[in-house]
């Protein structure tokens, strides 16, 4: 293992420990309240979810807009996602991010929502008398900046509208988030706090503090236009602090990401909680990515896949995909 690699797991091993103990010692959940707008905890994103939920530090795609506003400095052109969450009970978890380059600036729009059917019985009857669907949502507004060549920050501004069966609740909430970039853009070093808002009843959105870092190899891929070269990724290790300030303990993420010849990825993580939790345990996941042809030579193409099993609750898939233009 090469000397710098070294330094990294050393640098993983002491943020997880230490951010353990300091969920221990400072009683982070002492007298906390109940959080509503629960569907803002998902995590969107096949490409993170693979990697056990840590993205914060590593922040290098479209991706970021849900986890840390201020890795969306990455974004060279345009890019859009879109996310499909099959979840248990039928339940429907969806995210769309989109971001663009304007200048030194990158501005980005977002959409998360989770929605189910409930069926309404007046008897014990086989059909419903009727159905009500029932959910939430969140649109964003995003706006990252680099403070200096190796440092950037940015923020997103959330309205959430909840949707149940005899009530509606509707809010505001905010997101911001600071990455620097060091040893020549192998390590990065992510904090967000998420879901800082308001909401029109007693309850508040489930605001949290994340912290991650990750460490990645890459090179240079030449193109065949005059624009900037593409980083040609190879593999990268991540991890990520999960610190929630309403109705949850603190939880720890690993993850790891290997790319075969820039084209196929294999991703594996683990998430782990202070105290039990049915979404603790592994996490697996794949990616392909393809330039376009002819035509759409100038488009980027990536398709990822993570599954998350739990025997308990229930497996969970989430299928995605990111569009570079």
């Amino acid at each position: 293992m090469h000397k710098r690699q070294v330094v990294v797991v050393l640098i993983i091993t002491l943020l997880l420990t230490g951010s353990q103990s300091f969920a221990q010692d400072e009683g982070i959940h002492d007298g906390a309240g109940t959080a509503g707008a629960a569907f803002l905890k998902i995590e969107p994103g096949s490409r993170p979810v693979g990697m056990g939920g840590a993205f914060t530090g590593l922040a290098n795609d479209i991706n970021t807009i849900f986890w840390n506003p201020a890795g969306l400095t990455a974004v060279h052109t345009r890019e859009l996602t879109a996310m499909q969450h099959f979840s248990f009970v039928d339940i429907n978890n969806q995210s769309i991010g989109y971001a663009q380059r304007a200048n030194r600036f990158v501005w980005g729009a977002s959409f998360l929502g989770s929605f189910t059917e409930i069926e309404r019985r007046i008897a014990a009857t086989e059909t419903p008398d009727s159905t009500v669907t029932v959910g939430g949502f969140a649109t964003g507004l995003s706006l990252a900046y680099p403070l200096a060549t190796n440092f950037s920050i940015g923020g997103t501004t959330k309205f959430i509208s909840q949707q149940l069966d005899i009530q509606n609740v509707y809010g505001f909430a905010a997101d911001f988030g600071a990455i620097v970039r060091l040893l020549d853009n192998h390590l990065g070093l992510g904090v967000s706090v998420l879901n800082a808002g308001v909401l029109d009843g007693e309850e508040s959105p489930p605001m949290a503090i994340r912290a991650g870092l990750a460490y990645r190899s890459w090179r240079e891929k030449a193109t065949d236009s005059e624009e900037m070269v593409k980083p040609s990724e190879l593999w990268a290790i991540v991890a990520d602090a999960h610190l929630p300030l309403i109705d949850a303990n603190p939880s720890f993420h690993l993850g790891a990401e290997r790319w075969f010849y820039n084209i196929i990825a294999a991703r594996i993580g683990y998430r782990v909680g202070l105290n039990d939790n049915p979404s603790d345990g592994l996490s697996i996941g794949i990616g392909v990515r393809k330039d376009g042809l002819d035509s759409l030579a100038n488009i980027d193409f990536q398709f990822d896949y993570a599954f998350v099993p739990d025997a308990q609750v229930g497996h969970a898939h989430r299928i995605s995909f990111i569009t570079r233009f």
